[in-house]
């Protein structure tokens, strides 16, 4: 099950398939993996689809169907395996998750988020940086965590960085992120956690995905943009590209997507702005 898995999406099938494990407990199911069957699974959708969520209300539809996957996942390494002979959930199809757009970031608030961050401290080149990665690159928030100094290429302008399913790939910089990188190694030289490798540093030594996360938050209030989180910069990367003319396939090769169907998800963003766009372009009325 492990084969090709980061450490933490093993370590999020294992949480997943225990709260499995726990509601067929509670509820007097079987809990051997042979025994278990597809009206046990049905009656654990519904359970998660009305679990409490800890930020209010329940469950998000999101989570509920990526908790599905995740068991879904465990039950075909056991069939695999032939610990079990056949997949209770063979015949099943994951919860549907309603399309709901994450908000693009404008250009308006991209240039308040880089004013707020301007400055020659070690924090604001850092945070600089860091959004100007994000946006010129549209990595993930794990992947910006796990760069290293060595994963930095001025000479051919990208960062390596490891993908989902340990995939690694060379994300392109350009000119005004190549600058930023710059100024924050000078200031980084000076850090007393400077020896390590890990590129991004905090008070404490190297940032994690929630540190980050947490200082981009900061950063859009003092830019009053509310609820900034770093998983919006894909999606404007997603829409910006696309709606600069931009391929589709290019797209996937630049966020390390390997299905089309990510693309569409993404691109929900801010579709209907860019089909305006398109129409005005096309101009079809204007011809007759």
């Amino acid at each position: 099950m492990a084969t090709n898995r980061a450490p933490g999406t093993v370590h999020r099938y294992l949480v997943d398939v225990e709260i499995l494990a726990d509601f067929l407990d509670a509820e007097s199911l079987p809990t051997r993996a042979a025994e278990i069957t597809r009206a046990h699974l049905e009656q654990w959708l519904v359970y998660l689809a009305s679990k409490p969520s800890r930020r209010g209300g329940t469950l998000s539809a999101a989570t509920v169907a990526r908790t599905y996957r995740s068991v879904q996942q465990f039950f075909r390494w056991l069939v695999d395996e032939e610990e079990i002979a056949t997949d209770p959930f063979a015949k099943m199809r994951p919860p549907a998750i309603p399309e709901q757009p994450v908000p693009i970031i404008t250009d308006a608030e991209l240039r308040r988020l880089l004013d707020a961050c301007k400055g020659n401290t070690f924090e604001a080149r850092r945070d600089n940086a860091i959004l100007r990665v994000l946006l010129d690159t549209g990595i993930r928030a794990s992947e910006l965590a796990g760069i290293e100094l060595d994963d930095l290429d001025f000479e051919l302008d990208v960062v390596r960085v490891m993908g989902k399913g340990r995939r690694g790939r060379a994300a392109p910089f350009g000119v005004k992120t190549g600058d930023a990188l710059r100024r924050y190694l000078r200031s980084r030289a000076q850090h007393p956690h400077a020896a390590v490798s890990a590129l991004w540093l905090g008070v404490r030594g190297p940032m994690t995905p929630s540190g980050i996360s947490q200082m981009i938050g900061r950063r859009g209030t003092d830019a009053g943009i509310d609820g900034l989180h770093p998983h919006r910069f894909r999606h404007t990367f997603a829409h910006r590209w696309l709606a600069a003319g931009n391929q589709e396939q290019d797209l996937m090769r630049l966020t390390g997507w390997r299905s089309r169907e990510m693309v569409g998800r993404y691109a929900a963003s801010a579709a209907d702005q860019r089909a305006r766009e398109a129409h005005r372009r096309a101009g079809l009325g204007d011809d007759l």
